[in-house]
């Protein structure tokens, strides 16, 4: 008897339904987004052009450390602001991906239900472990550019680009996977999809976690990265007014917010892909 081979997500397949859902459904999420990236848009600004400076509520604290927290504090309130728009937009786009009710309006994101407090706790998890292997990669990639310099690799140009993929395989491609092993857990949040728990989503993902990464990686950090890159080099040729420093930031906002936006959607089409493809384990029959 033979054994049918573990379902795959299609790279491709994956990105392209991506981006036929924000072709096709662009008035859709076009409208939930809108408001979010207005905040933090206008957020940023203000702190760029100092209107919350003048919000110092430490003048005049006796203690260093309570005034510092302070002088702080209406930066921490705008861009906790930012963190929790992205947040409850996230959530709605997730929904709308997945065509669920109430999914669909200008105003959609704007809700608090019990699925919002199930997705923070499962992202910051997933925040968590992606931390972890940020500490473990930082405390090892110094090390190696160390030997690296002291062996003299360093000082051609195809010793920097070996060095380069060498920290990319040893440091940033394990914690990329490690993240995609509980990512799905993210949308089933959204869906109030109870049965999909971090542990349940780790073996859902089990058998892709390299095909995750590559769909996140071309579907949407590489595209956006390069194109914050190329808006970046455009304007340090061309820019010669100061002036222009604030326009330049919020292009690269925007491109940022479009990154996110495809990310959100597919890893939603990922989740509908292992949950339509993947039998849980508590519905495995017995052996």
């Amino acid at each position: 008897m033979n054994t049918p081979m573990p379902y795959q997500i299609p790279i491709l397949g994956t990105v392209a339904d991506g981006y036929r859902f924000l072709v096709g459904r662009f008035t859709a999420w076009f409208q939930l987004a809108i408001v979010p990236l207005v905040i933090w848009v206008v957020v940023h600004t203000a702190v760029s052009l100092g209107w919350l400076a003048g919000a110092n509520l430490g003048l005049g604290s006796d203690e260093p450390l309570a005034a510092y927290w302070l002088l702080n504090a209406p930066f921490f309130i705008a861009y906790l602001l930012v963190t929790v728009a992205l947040l409850l937009y996230a959530v709605a786009l997730h929904r709308l991906v997945l065509d669920l009710p109430g999914s669909a309006g200008a105003f959609a994101w704007l809700t608090w239900h019990a699925r919002h407090l199930r997705y923070v706790g499962q992202a910051v998890i997933v925040a968590a472990i992606t931390l972890i292997g940020i500490i473990v990669s930082g405390t090892f990639v110094p090390m190696v550019g160390a030997i690296a310099g002291m062996t003299g690799v360093l000082e051609s140009t195809a010793g920097q680009v070996t060095l380069a993929v060498i920290i990319l395989l040893l440091f940033a491609v394990p914690i990329a996977l490690l993240s995609c092993m509980v990512l799905p857990a993210l949308p089933a949040a959204a869906a109030e999809d109870h049965a999909v728990t971090l542990s349940e989503a780790s073996n859902q993902a089990k058998g892709n976690l390299w095909r995750m990464t590559l769909t996140f990686m071309l579907g949407g950090i590489l595209p956006f990265w390069l194109i914050e890159r190329g808006i970046s080099l455009f304007i340090q040729r061309t820019a010669t007014d100061p002036g222009a420093e604030l326009p330049a930031e919020i292009t690269v906002i925007i491109v940022n917010f479009l990154g996110f936006t495809v990310l959100i959607v597919l890893l939603t089409l990922i989740y509908r892909r292992l949950r339509g493809n993947k039998t849980l384990r508590v519905d495995q029959t017995p052996r």
